[in-house]
């Protein structure tokens, strides 16, 4: 849960080899953090944001921009709390260390041992699916499968997941290749609660975040805390300069949180970075997990890169995927990091070992402001100086991107010339059909026009537009997800009987999986 098209052109702005010449900062001993986080706030004209660095133990920075609301007064604070996303996804495999610390679990214990009724789509794979699969992204299963059970506004639960994950198809090989997904850490957050005896959210706040002293945290939603204030997230309709703050169903059920359903301020975030730098240990001096297991957590199992070793900048082919964190390399230093992106918001966390520095930042737009301050401080530290203008480059993007997006929308909503009609009466489409993972999608027909429902979102719910032949355009009434569908009906013999889906615009974030579904009628 970390990209649409726009976050994605910036994060890669910041990681891919130069196109051209680009800006070469003068040295310094030190970056100015808050001259560069305004100049990616102003850039990308971005709601809020609030940022973080760390050396050698001690909190040499913290900042806090914007408001908490596109159009509000109230400012952005450093105890405001952001959910971090998919950073927690560290949180989950941290207690799973825990575990494995306790000998009450093995990496590689099939799942099946803890959750017998577990099952993937291949039998052979049910019975040899492990917990070190479940953390690293090496399925089979395609990117972000199954995460319309909860995205944008699902409510999915655990027991929803287990029932889908058999019938979600493969796309390639086991352990054969790298595919980002958030089903299967939920997951292991039920292997934590089956093992433990507590629930996962209960379990993480006993044994991770009182510990670590992680006092303001919330491992969901529903465990903010009266007074706490909590940033707003925003999306953009295509083209749009300026955030709309997201529909309140959009929030993460607590289902989610071992997938991305943690809220920290930055102070906090600054102390689990201290914790990680001190290899485990709290600042009390207490060990929570072994050097072993903190070592087994940051070794890449999963490679994650392009293969390509540009002439400058850092080389994609050094990527991994370890339990629950990214390893890379910067400039030959060991980088451990993690991005996040919930609705309405982004986030990334970068420690460098060596150095013994940590940086964070969370923004709450869904573009890459977090990702571009990180980076660009990161260099910094590393080199002690610019050698690539990360901030630059993804301000350019954006202003590209951006000035794409509404074409691209309008674009690939709009009729081929001449398109052929629909091949039967409207009313011969409407019924209900049924995916064998997702459940129920129901087409209506109202004011001489067709409506989709999908079962397990009230925000995806909208009007049907002929496009060409049996394929309409599903249009939602909120613009800001940029996630229009082509609905295609599979007709036979004047019937129809069955739907495919799939997203219009690149610009779809890939947990918008509307190709994942095979939809037949019932």
């Amino acid at each position: 849960m970390i990209r649409r098209l726009v976050s994605v052109l910036a994060a890669g702005a910041a990681l891919a080899a130069p196109a051209r010449a680009q800006t070469v900062l003068p040295p310094a001993p030190q970056p100015s953090y808050e001259y560069e986080a305004r100049r990616i706030i102003d850039g990308l004209n971005a709601t809020g944001m609030v940022a973080g660095v760390m050396v050698d133990g001690k909190v040499v920075y913290t900042g806090a921009f914007g408001k908490l609301e596109e159009g509000g007064t109230r400012p952005v604070t450093t105890d405001t709390l952001f959910p971090i996303a998919s950073l927690s996804k560290a949180f989950t495999s941290t207690a799973l260390a825990i575990l494995v610390d306790r000998k009450q679990i093995g990496w590689d214990d099939p799942v099946r041992k803890y959750i017998p009724e577990f099952a993937m789509y291949d039998p052979w794979v049910s019975e040899h699916f492990t917990i070190r699969d479940a953390l690293t992204h090496r399925s089979g299963l395609p990117l972000g499968a199954g995460d319309l059970l909860f995205w944008p506004d699902g409510n999915a639960g655990v027991p929803d997941v287990i029932k889908a994950l058999p019938n979600l198809r493969p796309t390639t090989g086991f352990r054969d290749g790298y595919a980002y997904d958030n089903l299967l850490y939920l997951i292991a957050g039920e292997v934590i609660a089956r093992v433990s005896g507590k629930s996962f959210q209960d379990f993480v706040d006993a044994e991770i975040l009182k510990p670590v002293g992680l006092t303001r945290c919330a491992v969901d939603a529903s465990r903010i805390r009266p007074g706490q204030q909590v940033a707003t997230g925003h999306e953009r309709e295509a083209g749009a300069k300026k955030g709309t703050p997201i529909d309140k169903r959009m929030t993460f059920t607590p289902a989610v949180a071992a997938a991305g359903g943690l809220n920290c301020p930055v102070g906090d975030m600054m102390i689990w970075a201290r914790f990680w730098l001190d290899g485990g240990v709290t600042a009390n001096g207490t060990r929570l997990i072994s050097e072993a297991q903190k070592n087994e957590l940051w070794k890449g199992v999963t490679p994650t890169s392009s293969g390509v070793i540009p002439k400058t900048g850092p080389a994609r082919n050094l990527e991994m995927y370890a339990l629950g964190w990214a390893v890379e390399s910067l400039e030959g230093a060991p980088v451990i990091t993690h991005s996040g992106g919930a609705p309405g918001v982004a986030t990334n966390f970068i420690l460098l070992p060596q150095q013994n520095v940590a940086i964070f930042a969370s923004s709450n737009d869904y573009m890459a402001t977090a990702n571009a301050w990180t980076r660009q401080i990161a260099d910094h530290l590393v080199n002690g100086k610019q050698d690539v203008d990360v901030i630059d480059r993804v301000i350019k993007r954006n202003t590209e991107a951006n000035a794409k997006a509404a074409g691209l929308v309008a674009q690939a909503i709009r009729p081929p010339k001449g398109a052929a009609r629909p091949s039967l009466p409207l009313s011969a489409y409407t019924g209900v059909y049924h995916d064998a993972w997702y459940g129920d999608v129901t087409i209506t027909q109202k004011r001489g026009k067709l409506f989709i429902d999908m079962g397990r979102s009230t925000l995806l719910d909208g009007p049907l537009t002929p496009f060409e032949g049996d394929t309409f355009a599903a249009l939602w009434p909120d613009r800001t997800m940029k996630a229009d569908a082509f609905v295609t009906f599979t007709v036979e013999s004047g019937k129809a009987t069955g739907m495919k889906m799939k997203a219009i615009s690149e610009l779809t974030d890939f947990s918008y999986d509307f190709h994942d579904l095979d939809l037949k009628r019932k």
